[in-house]
């Protein structure tokens, strides 16, 4: 699931939206969603990673079975 960081840019959301059609994967507008509202839709979905676009990089977020979340280093 990619999604973006809480105040992106118009440039960052269109990115995020691109990147995820490339992938095949579900985009989901950030808005005022929290990290752990983000790993809780994520983990109904049946996603294990969160893809967070910020202007110039992507940072993941892997979310396990329980919803439970944690920073993954890149």
């Amino acid at each position: 699931m990619f999604t973006t960081s809480r105040y992106a840019s118009p440039t960052a959301r269109e990115m995020a939206r691109r990147i995820s059609a490339e992938a095949g994967e579900p985009f989901l507008s950030r808005g005022k969603h929290t990290i752990d509202q983000l790993a809780w839709i994520a983990r109904r979905k049946g996603e294990r990673h969160i893809f967070i676009v910020e202007e110039s990089k992507v940072m993941s977020i892997e979310v396990d079975e329980t919803g439970k979340w944690r920073w993954v280093d890149q």
